[in-house]
């Protein structure tokens, strides 16, 4: 057998190139019928059938912060499949290290997590180890976290008051879907071929040299493909011409179909390129990295790329839209407008252009030109709202109660250009518009996340440390309502960091409000402290036996026990008396302040804070 293998192998190669033998249609089919024999006798018909049940080992992670919901999960599995082999961890931490050490091949994971945003941590998961499927436990199964999930990929939900016996069987159901198979020993176009043949719903997983590409199969017809910003047809044809790739297929296909092209017809496509490719860039690769160097803000690089297109090939649509976007001068605006205009007069994109600058090309000079960074709206330079998108360019005490945030397909466009541009490289300017997007959009806990990120980037640039204490003091000031339940939390550093010369001081901060929480965090990180975080009693006394903070901030007001009880747990302990406790609260009533002078709290403040009032009242106690 295989030498028979071998022989029809050499037959296949040995022809004059590949792109002659695809358009030798019957000779084609001959071989074809060849393939299909031989991958029979090798049992290749196992590899491609969707299995009735699974087979082998699979090892699973279960992440949650109940304890007692862990145990019994992980008991119950024991019993219930023998083949599954069960890990958990109590939080995001526990559970990137796990991944870090060692394989699995499904999560099932609850969003709310104690020490990290659980979307964060699945977007975190699937750039990094996106083969892996995922288990979104819900409790209360909110929309809104299916809705947000969705940009992020493909996830299996299930309520996590299910019974044992229901999610031990969605286990096992996601296993089977997902049962995944490399390909070895195969050309991915005598696969794809074998796909077709066989009329296999699936998803081929295709990787080359740092590149990953995903082809939809169902029914044994080509219907979608996408990789690193490509989709359709175009992705299709990208792919498959891909030199020394790696094959893996899954048997589910979640995709609706976008391509009707037949799969020979963009096999002869690949195959061209393939023949006629060198070493040089297509224009299509020099298109691709100018935009994404325009979306990252780096204007003249981009400029540079698309000028150099427009000169091979004038009639480029794409490449004057774009020269327009990054063009600094009006009169170049307005001619490559006018150029992509007559060549496309029915364009969406373009026709938009054109609104955009008629709106302001009597507002501007010839002078250096500004963007809107969500639009691409030209703008004098200073500007401080965009006149098309109503959205504002930065952060001063005045515009927070007129915020209208009436574009929001255009700012949650921006959301996830920026996010990308962040992935690529260290962009300070794509955190600090990040941050703007999400302040327009009124998700005040996000935009103080991005533009501390910023700060922490650029320490020395004064603007944007002005523009973190503008929003610092009206979140903290007017207490801003958080637009998400659940805030992103940079992980700590857990190793021991000294700050001139000194180990830093840890401070525990609980409080209910993620919102006030974030404002603490961020104000008082930044000057050197450590911050812990606890947003009931219960996590807090956990905590402070864990880390021994040297001061607690301690809101009086929270679920499971109130502050007073926390306090006189705290000050009836030898070890922990002496240790500063500073109560926090809403309430102004000096029975309140006695009460708590009376238990040993060393301060008190009221809320809404002055953030300056809080680093002194820290201080004065460290």
């Amino acid at each position: 057998m295989i030498t028979k293998f071998a022989r029809l192998e050499f037959e296949l190669f040995t022809k004059p190139s590949h792109s002659d033998f695809l358009r030798d249609h019957q000779n084609w089919i001959h071989y074809a019928f060849k393939w299909y024999e031989v991958l029979k006798q090798l049992n290749m018909d196992n590899i491609l059938a969707e299995k009735s049940g699974i087979s082998g080992t699979h090892k699973i992670l279960i992440v949650d912060h109940d304890i007692s919901f862990l145990n019994s999960v992980e008991n119950f599995l024991k019993v219930y499949a023998e083949n599954i082999v069960t890990r958990t961890a109590g939080n995001g931490k526990q559970a990137w290290q796990i991944l870090s050490s060692s394989s699995v091949d499904l999560i099932v994971t609850n969003l709310n997590l104690p020490d990290i945003d659980g979307i964060e941590f699945l977007i975190h998961i699937k750039r990094n180890q996106p083969d892996i499927s995922i288990i979104v436990l819900t409790e209360q199964n909110k929309a809104e976290d299916q809705k947000n999930l969705s940009k992020i990929g493909y996830f299996h939900y299930l309520d996590k008051s299910a019974k044992l016996e229901i999610l031990a069987e969605k286990i096992l159901n996601v296993l089977k879907e997902s049962s995944k198979t490399s390909v070895h020993g195969f050309t991915l176009v005598n696969f794809l071929q074998l796909v077709e043949m066989e009329e296999k719903t699936a998803t081929v997983i295709v990787r080359s040299k740092g590149r990953i590409g995903f082809l939809y199969f169902k029914n044994g017809e080509l219907i979608n493909a996408e990789s690193h910003g490509l989709i359709g047809e175009t992705a299709a044809v990208r792919i498959i011409s891909w030199q020394n790739s790696s094959t893996e297929i899954q048997a589910v296909c979640n995709k609706d179909r976008i391509i009707n092209t037949p799969l020979m017809r963009i096999l002869l496509q690949a195959a061209r390129i393939e023949d006629e490719k060198d070493s040089s860039p297509t224009p299509e690769d020099l298109m691709e990295e100018a935009v994404n160097l325009a979306k990252g803000l780096y204007f003249k690089e981009a400029q540079k790329i698309i000028t150099s297109l427009l000169k091979m090939n004038p009639r480029n649509i794409q490449g004057w839209l774009w020269y327009s976007r990054v063009s600094e001068n009006k009169k170049s605006i307005s001619i490559a407008l006018n150029n992509a205009i007559k060549m496309a007069p029915g364009n969406k994109k373009i026709l938009s252009e054109i609104v955009k600058f008629n709106l302001v090309k009597n507002k501007i000079g010839d002078e250096w030109i500004q963007r809107c960074p969500f639009c691409w709206t030209p703008l004098e330079h200073g500007v401080i709202q965009c006149p098309y998108c109503k959205s504002y360019l930065m952060i001063s005490e005045n515009i927070f109660y007129s915020i209208q945030s009436t574009e929001h397909d255009i700012l949650e466009k921006a959301v996830d250009r920026y996010t990308k541009a962040i992935d690529r490289d260290k962009n300070i300017n794509a955190h600090y518009y990040l941050s703007l997007a999400y302040l327009n959009l009124k998700n005040w806990e996000e935009a103080l996340n991005q533009l501390d990120k910023t700060v922490k980037l650029t320490p020395k640039e004064p603007y944007y440390s002005d523009q973190l204490r503008i929003l610092l003091k009206y979140m903290a000031s007017r207490g801003a309502p958080a637009t998400q339940e659940k805030y992103l939390k940079e992980k700590s550093d857990n190793s021991k960091r000294l700050t001139d010369g000194f180990e830093r001081k840890k401070i525990l901060v609980v409080e209910d409000s993620s919102t006030t929480r974030k404002v603490i965090t961020i104000t008082l990180g930044q000057k050197g402290y450590e911050i812990i975080e606890a947003k009931d009693g219960l996590e807090a006394l956990s905590k402070f036996n864990e880390m021994k903070p040297d001061l607690v901030l301690l809101d009086i007001i929270l679920p499971k026990m109130d502050g007073f009880q926390i306090l006189s747990i705290i000050k009836n302990n030898p070890d922990f008396k002496n240790i500063p406790v500073v109560m926090l609260t809403s309430k102004d009533g000096l029975l309140n302040k006695v009460k708590g002078k009376v238990a040993g709290s060393a301060a008190y403040l009221t809320k809404p804070f002055d953030p300056k009032q809080l680093v002194k009242t820290v201080e004065k106690y460290l």
